[in-house]
């Protein structure tokens, strides 16, 4: 082996360790989605159901179990009992699956729902439900929040007033309204605000404090997210068919869609474009749309303004909850980024990203203050004598309504 085979390698090895971080998901899971809640963000009442499913592109029957996991604020595990947040038992094996129907991509759709005759959830705060193989090996999971609301909360969105980030930013501002402020945040008690955008739990703030606080509320200002862009988008509801987005399909084993070129939005000027926020929605053109969907090899490919070759270019969205991963890599070829992944029948949001060897992150999407943007704004709380977070209020506000 060369001196400069032994330096690529040793580049390769160095970048792979430092992706880790980002909890690849496994090569045959696609389309893991929960469902009930409503709002954008999956949050429920304690006695709320919540529906979770998953498809496995593997040919080969697997036995899944799953476990249900309770968080702090910042999705840290809590340092609690299993028997103080669930009623009954998980490690479960997952009964409920059925094999896809008439499609040219065999997979099969496993679903839990939560409550049920095995376990129901005691307290509020922060959840995920896990997957789990026979061995016990984790493999991934879906977060969630359950409500025990004891407060009420206001979002506004507005312009940022820093001069540098007067075009690129959205401020957030917020008020939460309660009979005894004084009793959520004395020294009996600790109150986290936690801000999400766009459901993407990779990303979210922490305000640990309130700017003021009068008798009957609490203020927190200024809270600077970056605007960012409209999530670009395609549908392959109908598998066989061309649209704006689209331009070729193709049928041979398996059905083939070819999206357009996307270029480079970092420098362009804002232009609405309408999207789900990152979301993804499975087509329901079926009597059974969880196994009568069938899949699409997605073709790919983005054009850049310029050209890094140190660093690796991915898709991310809810479809894969933002996470940078293997399984969703580009490769550059010929100036252009290509890549092609398993997506099945319906609408999805996506944008581009990339990362270098020092894992520092570039979005060729830009950012500006008109963008529509959906956030969640999530009050937990803790006493002296407890030793978990509750979540005591939740609300969700668009910037569509956004003030100058």
């Amino acid at each position: 082996m060369n001196k400069l085979s032994v330096t690529i390698l040793f580049f390769l090895m160095i970048f792979s360790k430092n992706l880790s971080q980002y909890h690849a998901y496994p090569e045959n899971i696609f389309s893991a989605k929960i469902k009930g809640s409503n709002l954008n963000y999956p949050v429920f009442n304690l006695n709320d159901k919540i529906f979770f499913s998953f498809d496995d592109l593997n040919t080969k029957k697997s036995s899944y179990y799953y476990k249900i996991n309770h968080y702090d604020f910042e999705w840290k595990p809590s340092k609690i009992l299993k028997s103080e947040y669930i009623d009954g038992y998980d490690d479960n094996l997952i009964e409920t699956f059925k094999n896809s129907y008439n499609t040219l991509i065999d997979y099969t759709n496993y679903q839990i729902s939560v409550p049920n005759e095995d376990l129901k959830l005691k307290i509020s705060g922060n959840y995920s439900i896990s997957i789990h193989n026979e061995n016990g090996d984790f493999l991934f999971e879906k977060k969630f929040s359950v409500l025990n609301k004891m407060i009420s909360t206001n979002i506004k969105i507005k312009k940022s007033t820093d001069l540098e980030k007067f075009d690129s930013h959205q401020n957030i501002d917020i008020s939460v309204s309660c009979d005894n402020c004084n009793k959520f945040i004395g020294n009996s008690s600790d109150l986290k605000l936690v801000i999400i955008k766009n459901n993407n739990l990779n990303n979210f703030k922490v305000i640990k404090k309130p700017n003021y606080s009068l008798s009957n509320t609490l203020i927190f200002k200024d809270i600077s997210f970056e605007g960012g862009n409209e999530f670009l988008n395609f549908d392959n509801s109908k598998i066989t068919s061309t649209n704006i987005k689209i331009y070729k399909t193709e049928l041979n084993d398996f059905y083939k869609t070819y999206l357009r070129t996307d270029t480079d939005r970092t420098n362009s000027i804002y232009q609405y474009n309408p999207d789900i926020n990152g979301s993804f929605t499975i087509n329901n053109n079926f009597n059974n749309p969880e196994i009568e969907n069938d899949y699409s090899l997605v073709k790919f490919s983005l054009k850049p303004d310029r050209i890094n070759k140190k660093n690796r270019v991915f898709i991310i969205g809810e479809f894969n909850d933002y996470k940078i991963t293997d399984k969703y890599e580009l490769i550059l070829n010929n100036n252009i980024y290509n890549g092609e992944f398993k997506f099945k029948q319906g609408f999805y949001n996506y944008k581009y990203l990339s990362v270098g060897p020092d894992n520092k992150v570039k979005k060729y999407s830009g950012n500006f203050w008109e963008t529509q943007n959906i956030y969640n704004a999530l009050i937990y709380q803790k006493k002296l004598t407890e030793k978990y977070y509750k979540l005591i209020s939740i609300s969700e506000t668009s910037s569509v309504n956004i003030k100058n």
